[in-house]
């Protein structure tokens, strides 16, 4: 009985260790990362080491009901139209108001620096989206030169280039402190640029949604003033009625008086069914006024 005991723990120990061996135990090939997303939250956690050669060790691959192992390339493209705005349209949705950048953006992610772990979920696409919103931002201060305070479309279409060129180098040292290294970064099309016409209808249109803005603004002041008139109005009443109702319970007897003062004037007679004062019964006049004496008709 012992010796199967002992043959079955062993046997258990074993199939433990290959069952964690086998799941937890990674190769990491050259230009790829392993990253473990937790599906519970569905948030990439940690990006899996090399220990031993091209190899890696993660305890979550043991536990594939609530993580996943997945590959992601280090080396990225980044594909997308940077929105930029002109000064004043900020609040113009329109897609024809603003100015839009095909860009081909080149990166890598150096897993040594890279502290952005929860940007690695769905295949790296949080990463792209930061190198997108970091582009765009850059190139929209290069290009403000040439929205305002004129707008100057013909000088737009062949500055990109060397607007890009610009964002992209101060933009390295922004994306190295994130981990990132930018290999390249061009034009993957035409630029859509408004026309003169469609710009002059935008500044009208924005022009016009300032006014409502202060128009709404000014209402809402007036409003809120009214409101707070109120407020004031309604702590005051309450006010007084905590002095009524302190003088009522310090005399209970008044509110006997205030009836009477407030009865109908044909009402003759108040009635109390003890000593207290207080109405028991109120006795209408019901008799009615004498007439004259009818006349009879001796005809009948």
């Amino acid at each position: 009985m012992k010796n199967f005991i002992l043959k079955t723990t062993v046997a258990v120990i074993i199939a433990g260790i290959a069952y964690l061996l086998f799941f937890s135990l990674v190769k990491i090939d050259a230009g790829m990362m392993c990253v473990v997303e937790d599906l519970r939250v569905k948030k990439a956690v940690a990006i899996v080491r090399p220990v031993a050669g091209d190899f890696g060790f993660v305890w979550q691959g043991a536990l594939p009901w609530w993580f996943v192992v997945s590959e992601v390339p280090k080396n990225r493209v980044a594909r997308f139209d940077a929105r930029i705005v002109v000064p004043g349209f900020e609040r113009l949705r329109e897609r024809y108001y603003h100015l839009w950048v095909p860009l081909r953006v080149s990166y890598r992610i150096d897993t040594s620096r890279f502290t952005g772990v929860h940007l690695l979920s769905d295949r790296g696409a949080g990463a792209d989206g930061l190198v997108e919103k970091l582009v765009e931002r850059g190139l929209q201060r290069e290009l403000n030169q040439y929205l305002a305070p004129v707008y100057r479309r013909d000088m737009l279409a062949s500055q990109a280039e060397p607007a890009l060129a610009a964002a992209v180098k101060v933009l390295e040292k922004e994306l190295s402190d994130e981990g990132m290294v930018i290999s390249g970064a061009r034009l993957a099309g035409a630029l859509s640029l408004p026309e003169m016409q469609v710009y002059n209808e935008g500044l009208a249109h924005a022009t016009d949604l300032r006014t409502i803005d202060k128009k709404i603004e000014t209402d809402l002041l007036d409003v809120r003033s009214v409101m707070e008139m109120d407020r004031i109005k309604n702590e005051q009443f309450y006010g007084k009625l905590k002095e009524i109702s302190k003088i009522i319970g310090a005399n209970p007897d008044i509110l006997k008086y205030i009836y009477i003062d407030k009865m109908a004037a044909n009402v003759k007679v108040i009635l109390s069914s003890d000593n207290s004062g207080l109405p028991g019964m109120l006795e209408k006049e019901m008799k009615p006024k004498k007439g004259k004496s009818r006349e009879i008709d001796n005809l009948r």
